[in-house]
């Protein structure tokens, strides 16, 4: 009898000490990062240079998905951010592109351009024009919020307006992204802080970070040899995309280059990721995200990435430059979050809104199959072509963009067009071109078996109220962004392995460490947050839970 009490006492002492080290039921701070056109592969690459305490330690201490996919098409960031964040694809949360022909408008349209809304923060009246009004599902962002009636707080923090607004979702606490004519974080009128900026935003502003950054030349770490990169890679520089960098190398002279390029200067080297985090790091701190019992979500994309391989190429020594201090910039965020919050109570996931191909230049001069489909001069030669079938000229085509065209209906009805007959002849025209795999109608598409390549994805690419009326696909290492990159750099926006697989890592509260090569898609994100959290997914959502991440 008297051993009992004693025992229990032992036991209890245990129980408690159990509970007491037990991850909290819910986390205090979700931190959503996205890294824009991160190739699954850069995980890896450059590994032996990373630091103990950045990618090595999501990898590490963290539960890796290593077959995540984009699993529809086009692969494009504001596609991408949405997906990532409302569990669904284009085909229901209609964010097709980064802009489009938009029949509702009957203009072209930037994603989320929404003149009815005004900036906040700079004398620029278009820069802050934006809302998230065209996103036509929830987010998770969206469902937190809902689940505990708005007692959890949102922030979307990005240089791109797009990354950080479509993220956010429809109804966050604040929404920041950058821009280049001031250097300024600035907001627009549809969110909350519509009067002005907050105080510590105008101060953090204040403080002229963007100056500090670029008043230095961006070199290499000298103490590292950067054997990754490809010699004489500097030839496919992208001229076209920006002239700022271009002819020009290694350590590049910042402060001249800002004299004619202003701060849009910053976002194509690694101190616009820095800066960044700055930032959202004093949101965290000045908006107190994660201080009371309801969890806050953060999502910060780091858009840096995407500008310097536009640039530069996935083999240029500025692209491992940049991921080596991105990685040091992530061991920054790890270390700061594990000193505000402590680990269990914070959940980071980490993934990409895309990949990056090889230039196509390179891959020729290698003998490989590549190549620049013409895209920006197609609407010219296609309105002849059309003109010489049906015998008189006319404005038959809206607009073409994205591997997809917008047909004038309004034209085809007044000359009492068979629309089969202009489809067929467009099409007939589009198969005959270098580096064309296969053309063919929406309705068309809709029709072929699932075997057929891509076309589950290409379907769920397609909005039917957005998305254009032909279709085309290239071929693999093919592109058509023939403006931009047609002689250096690097894009995306294919079904190909190069711009679908992506990183996806789990860390912190309740993820125990592991991997898993079970196929993911990048829809299953949102599903597994909503989960995790026991709140509804978002109202869209097509993915599934990561049954590994709950199972454990």
């Amino acid at each position: 009898m008297r051993i009992f009490p004693i025992t229990a006492f032992f036991l209890g002492a245990a129980f408690l000490n159990a509970s007491a080290q037990a991850p909290p039921t819910q986390p205090k701070l979700i931190v959503g990062i996205v890294v824009d056109q991160m190739r699954y592969d850069f995980l890896y690459r450059y590994q032996s240079k990373y630091v103990a305490g950045g990618f090595k330690r999501l990898l590490g201490e963290g539960f890796s998905c290593e077959n995540t996919r984009y699993n529809y098409v086009p692969t494009y960031t504001a596609p991408g951010h949405a997906a990532i964040y409302t569990g669904t694809t284009p085909s229901v949360n209609g964010i097709i592109a980064n802009e489009w022909w938009d029949p509702e408008w009957r203009e072209h349209r930037y994603v989320t351009t929404d003149k009815r809304y005004k900036t906040v923060g700079s004398p620029n009246v278009k820069v802050g024009q934006h809302s998230p009004a065209v996103l036509l599902s929830t987010t998770v962002t969206d469902e937190l919020r809902l689940s505990n009636n708005f007692k959890s707080k949102v922030v979307g923090v990005c240089l791109k307006d797009r990354a950080s607004i479509l993220p956010a979702g429809h109804i966050p606490n604040a929404c920041y992204w950058f821009d280049d004519a001031t250097g300024n974080w600035i907001t627009s009128t549809y969110y909350p802080d519509s009067l002005g900026l907050p105080q510590w935003v105008q101060d953090f502003n204040a403080r002229r970070l963007p100056d500090a950054y670029l008043s230095k030349p961006w070199a290499t770490d000298s103490t590292l040899r950067y054997d990754e990169s490809f010699a004489g890679w500097d030839k496919y520089n992208d001229a076209d995309y920006t002239s700022l960098f271009a002819g020009k190398q290694m350590p590049y002279d910042l402060p001249a280059i800002k004299k004619n390029g202003g701060y849009g200067v910053l976002r194509f080297t690694p101190f616009g990721n820095s800066l960044t985090l700055d930032f959202a790091i004093d949101a965290v701190d000045k908006m107190q995200l994660g201080a009371d019992a309801a969890p806050d979500f953060l999502c910060v994309s780091f858009s840096s990435t995407d500008y310097c391989a536009h640039q530069f190429g996935i083999h240029g020594e500025e692209t491992e430059d940049i991921y080596l201090r991105l990685d040091r910039d992530i061991a920054r965020l790890l270390d700061y979050l594990d000193k505000k919050l402590g680990k269990n109570n914070v959940l980071v996931f980490f993934t990409a809104d895309h990949g990056g191909g090889e230039t196509p230049v390179h891959l020729n001069d290698l003998r490989i199959p590549a190549g620049v489909f013409p895209e920006s001069q197609l609407e010219n030669v296609l309105e002849k072509t059309i003109a010489a079938a049906f015998g008189t000229p006319g404005d038959f085509i809206r607009e073409i963009g994205n591997q997809q065209i917008w047909l004038n209906w309004e034209a085809v009805a007044d000359l009492d067009m068979e629309p089969e007959h202009l489809a067929s002849v467009i099409i007939d025209y589009l198969k005959t071109q270098p580096g064309v795999y296969d053309a063919f109608t929406r309705e068309e598409l809709m029709m072929f078996p699932p075997e057929y390549p891509f076309a589950s994805e290409t379907r769920r690419g397609i909005h039917p109220r957005r998305s254009g009326d032909i279709l085309f696909q290239l071929d693999p290492a093919w592109h058509s962004d023939d403006k931009m990159f047609s002689k250096g750099g690097t894009t995306h926006g294919s079904p190909y392995a190069y711009d679908t697989h992506v990183p996806l890592l789990w860390y912190g509260w309740k993820i125990a460490r592991g991997v898993s090569f079970r196929p993911t898609d990048i829809t299953d994100i949102a599903p597994t947050l909503a989960a995790m959290l026991r709140i509804t997914e978002p109202n869209g959502t097509t993915g599934k839970v990561i049954g590994e991440l709950l199972d454990r």
